[in-house]
């Protein structure tokens, strides 16, 4: 019988004990139709040594020991804690909107190579171990093992896909798909898997993969987790430890405080893409483009829709930058469909591995 799941590498910043991006893993984990090929991780929300010792407690947790972890890039490619810092200063947040997020680039954002302890439900660090093999490595294998058959989903920064990509360039044709979450145009100008590496974020988009999916800041915006009873409906139906990182992560700190506004759902929206991406009800050709001058712009998304002037020069104000990537963004989400996907995942039985 054929394998109808769909091959996927996680690439992802992945932020514990809970945030958009563990729920994230957790939608993947749970779903019937993905084979998930392994995790690479990137710092950005948190050092990648920290995510690291997330994604691999999670993996054991949930009972997934046979899903490989690979150790991604540390640091940006150019963009350092200190030039982040002072562009806060001189610029403050983006443009539009209140993206001024710094992530591990904070004044308490920890340490590149310390792991603090995690807490309950994880409680120790994991007994399994990461790759031996970077992620960039572990990516440019993967392709070349399955040819137009992968997709990539890049949930942080671009700094491990930019490496791929120049390292290999030959994996780029035969890349099924890179979905990405970043940049915005109405709600904030750009996002911080953006502007924390700009320059990787502009060899990503310039890559010419073949198809290049992106969920911005202005579709995550429609959707919100503590929207319509989702944590209380999961807490009270989901099984340990799902039901635990809920109630502890999202319940209580939400009883304690109800006037706390929850986050918006971007790295969900990009697992359910994957999972189910009729739930999306089109999106819209545009080109893409990156700021990397070093002032308050750095980041920024620049864009232009799918088409381009007669200018036999192919250049104006009208037209894309020359090197501009062509993507299909997202937009309209069918709220209700999403709600049910996302429950049914979260409180279906936890899905352990048979071996």
């Amino acid at each position: 019988m054929t394998d109808t799941k769909k091959k996927l590498i996680y690439d992802q910043d992945h932020r514990g004990p809970l945030s958009t991006d563990t729920v994230a893993t957790l939608m993947l984990l749970q779903a019937d139709n993905i084979d998930l090929l392994g995790i690479s991780t990137v710092t950005c929300d948190m050092w990648a040594k920290q995510e690291t010792a997330y994604a691999l407690r999670l993996l054991e947790i949930m009972g997934r020991p046979e899903v490989p972890v690979h150790l991604g890039a540390q640091e940006p490619l150019v963009n350092t804690k200190a030039e982040a810092q002072m562009r806060y200063q001189m610029f403050g947040s983006r443009t539009l909107g209140n993206e001024g997020y710094l992530g591990c680039f904070a004044n308490d954002g920890g340490s590149r190579d310390e792991v603090e302890p995690l807490p309950p439900p994880y409680s120790q660090f994991a007994k399994i171990k990461a790759q031996d093999e970077p992620a960039a490595d572990f990516i440019i294998r993967t392709i070349r093992a399955h040819p137009n058959e992968v997709t990539i989903y890049c949930g942080g920064p671009m700094t491990n896909l930019a490496l791929a990509a120049v390292l290999a360039p030959d994996i780029v044709p035969i890349t099924k798909e890179v979905i990405f979450m970043g940049g915005g145009i109405h709600h904030s100008t750009s996002s911080v898997n953006v502007y924390f590496d700009a320059e990787a974020a502009k060899i990503g988009f310039r890559a010419g993969w073949p198809k290049l999916t992106l969920v911005t800041t202005d579709l995550a915006e429609e959707v919100h987790l503590a929207d319509d009873g989702k944590v209380d409906y999961i807490v009270d139906h989901a099984q340990s430890p799902i039901r635990d990182l809920f109630q502890l992560y999202e319940q209580k700190p939400q009883r304690d405080n109800p006037g706390r506004q929850s986050f918006r759902m971007p790295d969900e929206m990009m697992a359910a893409h994957a999972i189910d991406p009729s739930i999306f009800s089109g999106f819209d050709e545009m080109y893409i483009d990156i700021v990397t001058h070093n002032d308050g712009h750095y980041g920024d998304t620049s864009f232009w829709d799918g088409k381009r002037s007669d200018d036999s020069l192919g250049i104006g104000l009208s037209n894309p930058s020359v090197k501009a990537g062509r993507v299909q963004v997202l937009h309209g989400i069918d709220k209700e469909r999403f709600r049910e996907l996302f429950l049914d995942l979260m409180t279906r039985p936890i899905h352990r591995s048979q071996t």
